[in-house]
């Protein structure tokens, strides 16, 4: 009999509104290993037009009951019927049992009940005749989880990092635990608590609290379903909401060819793993430049060289914000930290490579543009045509004989040492583009 009445009461969940009896809490009545919303053995009998009411303890499965009848002359006596009182008023006839013509056997029946019912009746109408026994009039306590007003949360859209909770109300009875998910997009950004967990044997209402957490951007569209422990009973809410990220980003980019590019942001920026940045100071009105590096982490707003010599491919890093950031270092190049690209003027130099050669050049037209956490060099004192990227100690690579030598050459590439030697303005490179 449990398991049928187990059974039955999955159909209950269509209830919509929960009866005033069973707004708070309230216990059943356990007996042989179960609970009940009613456990009557003695029996009774109607001789007439007659009814017996019963009041229930809690919500209600089923009514079981054993009934016979005993018909006077062998005349049919009219059946004994069933009603149920739900939100303040009787219900039509449930259920009806035509009585055997001198039945001495009791036999058992089952009748559904809607789980807000608050007392039953057996009754007899008009033209009964006979007796009508019964006795062992059960109802077992009903078994469910349920929100009418709840199947759907909708927390808006805010900035990452605003959290906002949304609260409804539950009503359970006679579940041994409440169990949850949360499956879907950004599912894992949501917390679930209830203030009572739900218990075998006991009917109540619990609040629920889900919190978006807003810890990731994006949208959440997720399901929470509440359940109980063996997962045999059940509700189900939508939930949505959108968290947009409004932190501040930078992009570090540097093409694999010439293994250099510039960089700035306006947080600090852990360098990446084989990036090395250095800062830089005008040497001799102009002549060359001293790159000092920046070990570690870049702080906010500094304009750097950035060089990654063993990148394989065209590689940019994305970061973001960093609520700490520290003073930045002086450098003679000019970040751009508008956000957007810039334009730069004629006269100023961008970090290129023409001809195998990296390193300043100068621009002598218009429509030269600058993407957001680049570097420009402004304009120095004696406008050259190009300024090659030294070594941190600011004397190149520290062969000044080459030096020397290929600074009497004309314009071009000369092999030198068995070293490829670029001459520019008067002026030798290496092939990486320092300064001999």
């Amino acid at each position: 009999m449990k398991k049928f009445t187990t059974i039955l009461t999955l159909l209950l969940l269509v209830a919509t509104t929960a009866s005033a009896q069973w707004a708070g809490r309230g216990t059943g009545i356990y007996q042989n290993g179960q609970y009940y919303a009613l456990y009557e053995t003695a029996e009774n009998y109607f001789g007439t037009i007659n009814s017996k009411e019963y009041t229930l303890s809690a919500p209600g499965a089923s009514l079981t009951f054993n009934v016979k009848c005993v018909d006077i002359l062998w005349v049919w006596g009219g059946p004994l019927r069933v009603a149920q009182y739900v939100n303040n008023a009787w219900s039509d006839e449930l259920y009806s049992y035509t009585c055997a013509k001198k039945n001495t056997y009791y036999s058992s029946d089952v009748v559904n009940l809607d789980h807000n019912a608050t007392k039953i009746s057996l009754y007899t109408q008009v033209g009964a005749t006979g007796y009508k026994y019964f006795k062992n009039v059960f109802v077992p306590m009903a078994q469910y989880i349920y929100a009418p007003s709840a199947t759907a949360l909708d927390f808006g859209s805010a900035d990452k990092g605003n959290a906002a909770s949304r609260t409804f109300t539950i009503a359970w009875c006679n579940v041994p635990g409440f169990s949850w998910t949360v499956m879907g997009a950004n599912a894992d950004d949501v917390e679930v608590s209830i203030d009572e967990n739900a218990q075998a044997g006991v009917y109540n209402t619990s609040t629920v609290t889900v919190r978006y957490k807003r810890a990731n951007a994006g949208n959440l569209d997720a399901v929470l379903t509440i359940t109980n422990e063996y997962s045999s009973y059940s509700h189900s809410i939508q939930l949505s909401g959108t968290s947009i990220d409004t932190a501040v980003t930078a992009k570090m980019r540097i093409n694999a060819e010439a293994k250099w590019g510039t960089f700035c942001a306006p947080f600090d920026v852990v360098l990446p793993e084989g990036v090395k940045a250095y800062t830089g100071s005008i040497q001799n009105n102009g002549e060359w430049i001293r790159m000092t590096e920046v070990e570690g982490t870049l702080p906010a707003n500094t304009a750097v060289v950035v060089c990654a010599e063993n990148l394989a491919e065209t590689t940019e890093w994305l970061f973001k914000e960093d609520p700490v950031t520290t003073a930045g270092l002086e450098s003679c190049f000019t970040p751009n930290l508008t956000g957007d690209v810039m334009d730069i003027a004629a006269g100023n130099y961008l970090l290129q490579k023409q001809d195998d050669v990296v390193g300043w050049y100068l621009i002598s037209g218009e429509g030269f543009k600058l993407a957001a956490n680049r570097c420009y060099l402004a304009a120095t004192q004696n406008a050259r045509s190009f300024i090659g990227l030294t070594a941190t100690d600011g004397d190149a690579t520290g062969i000044n004989s080459i030096a020397s030598e290929a600074g009497t050459m004309a314009d071009g590439k000369y092999m030198v040492n068995g070293r490829i030697v670029i001459v520019k303005a008067g002026r030798a490179y290496n092939m990486n583009g320092q300064r001999l």
